[in-house]
């Protein structure tokens, strides 16, 4: 079974809650367990500790240091010394409530007779989580649930407040708190003419107090008399010129039928309830609001002094339709807003963000991506959100690259952004794209040394390799891939046409159709290349594939098919041109030594290109003086030489050049790139 807690914790005592889905909260009868003294007793000479009542008892008894008023000791100072020995209050804490909501969890599965399973728990008091809650933090971390959060006793009313019947909520809700000797009074404004209802929530300590222990009994009943007096006469000034709906009398104070006089104020033409727990209850509904979202949620919009005034999103395209997508909700606390969404990017260099203030009009928040800017969806970005304070938007921008294609080009960067000093927004799109399915925790490996880890990958894959593409890719396992991506629907497609040896071109099309991946006059040429590859001979299938491999720099895997090639290859002419290849792949990487071998042998078999190519191969192992004396003794590659020479001179130059504009750059790796491009256009002897 599942449930939510709540937890209401003030100076004197902790009190627990529990809720079900679509059920109101309950506080069982557990004495000593479901409200427990916020003390905690410290047993001389030994490590053992005892709370609530147990604790009191224990200190009197002269077994142990009294630590008492936990919580409220801890908002207000770090540490507290026992005995000779001093703990920090975090800690303390910490242990009391991992104490008392064990116990609790424990009695609640006993009187259900099952196992339970706590989804979330809200925790409240008079506190200010914007200001506190790093200490808030620290005193839940030993509870198992995962999802916690904080809340002041104004969110508990409000929460409690609009889950109550509708005709209890009229323009005004009053709430008298009498827990600590203080009265504290909450008036609660509800704006009926918006949509949703706008709630506000003013916070008053007054100046009357209700001692929790008098001296003699003559003392309390004339002390009584005299606060139900001052109680009706301020009462009375509160309420005047104002409709009242309900009101509630919260706390141990008002037990007892000491303030006849308030009542008969209070009591004039609305509802007076009374009880100790409807800050608990009140947390117990949020609790359940985060879980399982009711109508609540939409109909009322709670506007706190840490309540967030801005809803932020950001526009997406969901394949070809465009959808808002929420980043952060106005009316959560702004301590608590935060999170992060991962989103392709396609041939652009910024992103916008929607800012629409609760008070209407609509902001823009604009973020440069310089060096971004890819084709085909093929940069995956994580934007990572959060709050620093109620008007501070703290952005983080995180380049995850692209699969086996792309990797990270910028360093995570973050911005952090003042959201009432935004401009206005100017409606200009979004190149930006949902992520489609599930991303793979173990790649596929389409190709050697080329994993995919999602659909889009699938689908670039397929859009810049469609000219090197064969029977081969259409594989059982691929249709399991994509299933792990959770589009079941095209998995069992792939299947069925697998199942029934469809086309490639078939194939293809379901994949990137899915994705909505590329225009209709791309998808046309896409078809029109795979149609074209399922005519050719496998020897002619092959030959693509290897220059295909070549042209994206996949060498080795290039030299793989090539050598392939050459063991079928019958024809001189084409032995040595597949010779050449395999040294042009061989020398980018500049496997010099093995590269000019294979030249010199298609060079022998009447590839006079290939002599240029073996001579730059052996001016790159050489010092220009061996150069010199190897091609004394070669009289006949004399004017290729000549050639080779002047090339390679001209790449040293243009390496210096290099590395004076680019600062740190090696000379070894600009002179290896330089020569890249000038064995990929060599010059014909």
């Amino acid at each position: 079974m599942e449930l939510v807690i709540g937890c209401d914790i003030n100076e004197y005592y902790v009190q627990f809650s529990y809720a079900e889905e679509g059920k109101e909260p309950v506080m069982p009868d557990f004495p000593g367990v479901t409200q427990v003294e916020t003390a905690l007793c410290r047993r001389e000479g030994v490590n053992q500790w005892y709370e609530g009542k147990e604790a009191v008892k224990r200190a009197l008894a002269g077994e142990g240091a009294l630590a008492e008023h936990l919580f409220s000791r801890m908002l207000h100072a770090d540490t507290i010394r026992l005995s000779d020995s001093e703990y920090q209050l975090t800690d303390l804490c910490s242990l009391f409530l991992e104490h008392t909501y064990t116990a609790f969890v424990r009695k609640v599965r006993e009187q259900l007779g099952e196992e339970i399973t706590v989804r979330a728990l809200v925790l409240t008091g008079r506190i200010d989580p914007g200001v506190h809650y790093g200490k808030l933090q620290e005193i839940v971390k030993n509870l198992p649930v995962e999802d916690i959060s904080f809340q002041s006793h104004e969110e508990s009313i409000f929460s409690y407040l609009v889950h109550q019947p509708r005709r209890l909520m009229g323009y005004e809700t009053q709430v008298l708190d009498l827990t600590s000797e203080q009265l504290v009074t909450y008036r609660v404004e509800m704006n009926h003419k918006t949509r949703p209802v706008v709630v506000s929530i003013e916070t008053t300590e007054t100046d009357l107090y209700k001692k929790k222990h008098y001296a003699s009994i003559m003392e309390h009943d004339r002390e009584l008399a005299k606060l139900d007096q001052e109680l009706a006469e301020y009462m009375q000034d509160y309420t005047t010129g104002r409709i009242v709906t309900s009101l509630y009398l919260i706390g141990d104070g008002f037990h007892g039928d000491w303030y006849q006089e308030t009542l008969k104020v209070i009591c004039r033409n609305r509802k007076v309830f009374a009880g100790d727990n409807l800050f608990g209850k009140g947390a117990c509904f949020a609790a359940a609001e985060r879980i399982w979202k009711g109508e609540a949620s939409e109909d009322f919009l709670y506007l706190g002094k840490d309540m967030l005034q801005y809803n932020v999103g950001i526009r997406l395209y969901d394949k070809t339709e465009e959808i808002y997508c929420p980043l952060l909700d106005a009316g959560t606390n702004w301590y608590e807003a935060a999170g992060s969404l991962a989103f392709y990017i396609e041939d652009t260099d910024e992103i916008r963000l929607q800012v629409v203030p609760i008070r209407g009009g609509k902001k823009e928040i604009v973020i440069g991506l310089d060096g971004l800017k890819r084709p085909y969806r093929s940069c995956l970005l994580e934007l990572a959100f959060s709050m620093q304070d109620k008007e501070t938007l703290e952005l983080t921008v995180l380049d995850h690259g692209f699969g086996s294609f792309f990797a990270p080009v910028r360093e995570p960067f973050t911005k952090a952004i003042r959201l009432a000093e935004l401009p206005d927004a100017d409606e200009k799109e979004n190149a930006c794209y949902v992520c489609i399915g599930q991303r793979l925790q173990k790649p596929y490996q389409v190709a050697l040394h080329t994993d995919i880890f999602s659909m889009e990958e699938l689908c670039y894959y397929i859009t810049v390799h469609a000219d090197m593409l064969d029977q081969g890719f259409m594989r059982e396992d691929l249709a399991d891939a994509v299933e792990q991506m959770e589009l079941f629907d095209l998995a069992g497609s792939l299947r069925q046409l697998l199942h029934f040896q469809g086309s490639l071109h078939t194939f293809c099309r379901m994949i990137l159709e899915e994705a909505a991946y590329v225009s209709a006059d791309k998808m046309t040429e896409l078809m029109e290349t795979l149609t074209k590859n399922e005519t050719l001979t496998p020897l002619k299938r092959k030959q693509k594939q290897a220059d295909g491999l070549y042209s994206q720099k996949a060498y080795m895997q290039a030299i793989t098919l090539y050598r392939e090639l050459l063991r079928e290859e019958t024809e001189q002419e084409n032995k040595a041109v597949l010779l050449e290849q395999i040294g042009k792949c061989m020398a980018q990487l500049f496997e010099y030594g093995l590269a000019e071998a294979q030249f010199m042998e298609s060079y022998r078999l009447g590839r006079k290109e290939a002599l240029h190519l073996y001579l730059l191969c052996r001016r790159m192992q050489m010092t220009k003086e061996e150069f010199v004396r190897f091609i004394t003794e070669h009289e006949a590659y004399y004017e290729s030489a000549l050639t080779v020479e002047q090339e390679y001179e001209s790449a040293l130059q243009t390496a210096e050049d290099t590395l004076k504009q680019m600062e740190g750059l090696p000379d070894m790796d600009s002179l290896r790139e330089t020569y890249r491009v000038m064995m990929e256009q060599p010059e014909s002897v």
